[in-house]
């Protein structure tokens, strides 16, 4: 009995001696982290970095054009801003940009470094009243070209469904595309996301390229007939692009699961010569640990090897 007793008691003095030690070893102390950032350690090696970025986009290649969500309410983390996109990106769409804000005014330094094309979006597919009231879209567009003109935008783009409905649809089709055609001017964009049936005829030749509808389309047959009836509308092929979501489906020919942005990625040469992809929903994969840096130079490789 006296043995256990002594046994129990070197115990409680092992126990006693690791709690007083894992206390020191626990206690929190400040430690200063200093951030030294690309551009810091290396100036003159990153404007070399930025100036060949810019090379790369002034040479003829397929584009890579993504649809962002720019400020979004109660933005928490770096995947809001426009800085933390890839710098391989062409042109970046921004779907809330009637809200631009100080901070998207503050990386447009850094977009123009690298060459990226910024757009302001008007959707019009997602509010079709605007096209019903002739006061309330010159409103839209007046906002859009003002926030583009004071930010240095350089562009922008659109979306719209095409109506049967008298004329109504086409008539203010026909006056958004005069009106963000004369803004953008000779050296801007203007984009269309959408069926090109929503726009006239005569108006094709005014946008720069079209960004098909595309991005639900779950097989090679789904996304050819899409660029027949674009080329129907008249949009030759040069001027389209594919799009596709991150978190969208593809099947190949056997009908097996193929990963979606490759594979449009590969339409967009076997269907071509097209202008390139555009990509929704990019902010989904920003913490996959494949992330969408390494997508992105992925997609450009392979449509551009």
């Amino acid at each position: 009995m006296g043995r256990y007793r002594i046994f129990i008691m070197a115990v409680a003095a092992i126990m006693c001696a690791a709690l007083v030690s894992c206390s020191k070893w626990t206690a929190t102390e400040p430690v200063r982290v200093d951030t030294v950032m690309p551009w810091e350690q290396d100036s003159e090696l990153w404007e070399e970095y930025k100036a060949a970025i810019r090379d790369y986009k002034s040479r003829d290649h397929r584009l890579v054009y993504v649809r962002f969500e720019n400020s979004p309410e109660g933005a928490v983390n770096e995947k809001a801003y426009m800085r933390s996109l890839p710098d391989s990106l062409d042109i970046v769409s921004l779907t809330n940009a009637e809200n631009f804000s100080r901070y998207d005014a503050e990386d447009m330094a850094w977009m123009k470094s690298v060459g990226t094309k910024v757009l302001y979006q008007l959707d019009f597919a997602g509010s079709p009243d605007l096209l019903y009231d002739s006061g309330q879209l010159a409103a839209a567009i007046d906002r859009a070209v003002s926030i583009a003109e004071a930010n240095s935008l350089d562009g922008f783009s659109f979306t719209g469904l095409p109506k049967d409905d008298g004329g109504v649809t086409a008539a203010a089709s026909e006056t958004v595309v005069k009106r963000l055609s004369a803004a953008a001017g000779a050296d801007g964009i203007l984009a269309f996301e959408g069926n090109p049936a929503f726009i006239a005829p005569e108006d094709i030749g005014k946008i720069d390229l079209f960004v098909l509808a595309s991005e639900a389309a779950e097989d090679a047959y789904e996304v050819r007939n899409i660029v027949l009836d674009a080329q129907v509308s008249g949009v030759p092929k040069e001027k389209m692009l594919l799009a596709a979501d991150f978190g969208g489906a593809f099947y190949d020919s056997g009908n097996a699961s193929a990963d979606v942005l490759t594979s449009m990625a590969d339409q967009t040469i076997i269907l071509g010569p097209m202008a390139g992809l555009a990509l929704y929903n990019i902010e989904s994969d920003y913490y996959h640990y494949d992330g969408d840096w390494l997508t992105v130079r992925s997609i450009i490789s392979r449509m551009n090897p």
